[in-house]
């Protein structure tokens, strides 16, 4: 009697004579590995249905060839895609011949896992199947294979960064990404893809794409809510795409129109209708992800319309006062390639552009990878490197003011789904290791430990910048107030930027630069208008100030001190510096035009009192003949000077002095 042995290296099929004590699970075998290929038939967006129940059919045949392809194959193209090697390199080995893209399979496989030699291995044995004619197939075989060879480069110096997923009140086993952050990064919108009720997008058998928010508190990410009705439509996707500075708009993506890009401003913590983004930047074409530069006059997005690089290119497009647009221009090949480019994100220093990439030095999939602009050019990408960037998929980075921490969502291994959302903390440059002397009085220190010096993948260091924040006020309800921040470069004349403060909190953060002398200008309805000046021309280190700002209502006896209004040396020669100051000035007069006011220059307290009294009352009539110059009838205003009377500060220190040195406005009359 011959006896026919099966053992763990050959196939086994899903016949009754391979299973003759088994019928009965043989047959839920057998149904369960037709439900499989019910979903294998419709596509990839399909494969990770088919799991559940190829799992099923392997727990009772796990030596079956094809099965195991099947799981590998569907594997790679789902949440599960780490595990796919394991049953694609068993599907090689119960049967060689099983399919001609096997190895290819097999490669994705090792190649997402960072088993770089595996995979060129495979990919080269691969690449032996192919014919000659076969050309697009070859080059995207050996970009895989330059794909692994940056991977192990990026690898060999990591960048110092703590990745951490957001958790699980934020991460689920569903899609979530395109995540955008306000500046104060107490604020998180994003995109989710989890199902609302039973309604999926049949395109891909996911649930439709809405746009939700979490708020940060005590250092945790709250449950996120779904923002109103008028954003997320019932069957459309709608997904987030860019935030302006402020946080006070919200731009969104549609896949209307093969995809647009719309607006919403957010009143009262309201958000509005949106409403579709000029024709300037929506083309025939898919646009999808929006960037604004601080000032709001420039726009960075991603179309595919003609005439580009490759698939999804970077544009730039300038508006001017007016709100007139330009003519949008490609950023070039220096920034664009062949492939896609998505995610676009310009920091608040206006000059790095952060973007995802499945060109240039990837490691695979789309890596994120930032560039500078100076001296008129943007420089050559680079890789932000790894652990933040993987093998899979690393898009939409989005950064706070502060700097110390990004977001970006990433398909990486350890997650709790799809895409997840991932927290980024910078450590900055590695410290050596010094060891003290001293006798060991903590068990955790060793001899023999060495120096230790990491190459840093990312400069986050930000010596050049100052971050201003606070809350504004009403004076007398201490209630928040929606107020909007003007930045105006005294020594250029010029306005800068225009943000406004939350509309329930009050709170408002801008990223200032170095270099620049400025005049900061807060103004709410019914309120008089606030105006610092924060001078940066010498700064040359980080530093964050809080200013909060009490707003005082429009009543009789409220005043301000105009601290943008600037004169010569000992005269009462106005400066070219105080225009925008004096204009906020005559703005406020003319939209309530039966006030009644009176300006009073003060100074400190060196000189004679006489010569301090004939100084201040000077230079309190020269604004009051600006003013009447412009426009503001005479009998409207007064003007006295008050020397160094009223100190708001001792005039013991150069800073004191500054203080009381100033010009007044006072309501005498409403």
């Amino acid at each position: 009697m011959v006896f026919t042995i099966l053992c763990s290296g050959q196939n086994k099929e899903f016949v009754k004579k391979n299973f003759p004590d088994n019928r009965k699970k043989l047959k839920r075998a057998l149904d369960s590995l037709k439900k499989g290929d019910s979903y294998y038939v419709l596509g990839v967006r399909y494969y990770s249905q088919a799991i559940p129940y190829y799992m099923s059919a392997e727990k009772f045949n796990p030596d079956n060839a094809m099965l195991n392809y099947k799981l590998g194959k569907c594997m790679l193209y789902s949440s599960l895609k780490y595990q796919s090697s394991v049953y694609m390199e068993k599907a090689i080995k119960l049967n060689p011949n099983i399919d001609p893209d096997a190895h290819y399979y097999l490669a994705r496989g090792y190649h997402l896992t960072m088993d770089w030699d595996k995979a060129k291995q495979e990919y080269n044995t691969y690449m032996q199947s192919l014919t000659p004619k076969m050309n697009a197939k070859i080059a995207e075989v050996r970009k895989k294979m330059e794909e692994c060879d940056n991977g192990r480069q990026l690898c060999q110096s990591p960048a110092r960064v703590f990745v951490d997923n957001l958790g699980t009140l934020v991460d689920t086993k569903y899609p979530e990404y395109r995540p955008l952050v306000n500046a104060g990064d107490s604020e998180l919108i994003y995109t989710s893809r989890a199902p609302s009720g039973k309604k999926i997008d049949l395109a891909d058998n996911e649930g439709y794409e809405n746009i939700l928010v979490s708020y940060l508190k005590n250092g945790v990410w709250g449950s996120p809510v779904k923002l109103g009705s008028s954003i997320n439509k019932k069957s459309t996707n709608t997904a987030t795409a860019g935030l302006s500075p402020d946080g006070q708009t919200l731009y969104i993506y549609r896949t209307l129109n093969d995809g647009d890009l719309y607006q919403t401003y957010s009143t009262n913590n309201v958000w509005s209708s949106p409403s579709k983004m000029n024709k300037k930047i929506n083309s025939g074409g898919k646009e999808s992800s929006i960037t604004v530069s601080p000032d709001g006059k420039v726009f960075y997005f991603v179309s595919d319309r003609p005439g580009g690089y490759g698939m999804g290119d970077i544009y730039k497009v300038n508006s001017d006062s007016n709100g007139h647009w330009g003519t949008p221009k490609n950023l070039g090949p220096t920034i664009n390639t062949q492939y896609d480019e998505a995610g676009v994100f310009l920091s608040r220093d206006g000059n790095t552009l952060y973007f995802s990439s499945t060109g240039h030095n990837t490691m695979g999939g789309y890596d994120i990878f930032k560039t500078v602009y100076d001296s008129g050019r943007w420089s050559i990408p680079e890789n932000l490197g790894y652990p933040i960037n993987t093998p899979g998929d690393d898009v939409f980075f989005t950064m706070p003011a502060n700097k110390k921490h990004a977001y970006y969502s990433s398909d990486q291994k350890g997650g709790k789904g799809d895409m997840d959302i991932y927290m980024l903390t910078f450590l900055g440059p590695e410290k050596p290791v010094v060891i003290s002397n001293a006798p060991n009085i903590l068990s955790g220190i060793t001899a023999g430990i060495t120096d230790v010096m990491m190459n840093e993948a990312v400069s986050v260091a930000a010596p050049n910048k100052a971050l201003l924040r606070g809350v504004v006020v009403d004076s007398e309800t201490h209630k928040p107030l929606f107020a909007s921040i003007e930045l105006v470069d005294n020594k250029k004349n010029k306005p800068i930027a225009d943000f406004n403060t939350d509309s329930v909190t009050g709170s408002y953060v801008v990223s200032l630069s170095s270099g620049i002398n400025y005049g900061i200008a807060v103004k709410a309805d019914n309120h008089l208008f606030y105006s610092a000046n924060i001078d940066l021309t010498d700064s040359s280190h980080y530093r964050e100030i809080e200013k909060n700002i009490a707003l005082q209502p429009l009543e009789v006896g409220s005043h301000i001190a105009l601290r943008n209004i600037f004169f010569d040396f000992n005269k009462s020669t106005l400066r070219n510096e105080s225009k925008p100051e004096l204009q906020r000035v005559i703005d406020l007069l003319k939209k309530y035009p039966t006030i009644t006011i009176e300006i009073s220059g003060y100074t400190d307290n060196k000189g004679s009192q006489a010569y301090n009294l004939r100084l201040s009352a000077a230079r309190a009539k020269s604004v009051v003949a600006y003013l009447s110059a412009h426009g503001i009838a005479a009998k409207r205003m007064t003007s006295k000077g008050y020397g160094a009377d009223n100190p708001l500060a001792p005039n013991t220190t150069d800073a004191g002095m500054q203080l009381n040195r100033r010009t007044e406005f006072k309501i005498t009359g409403k």
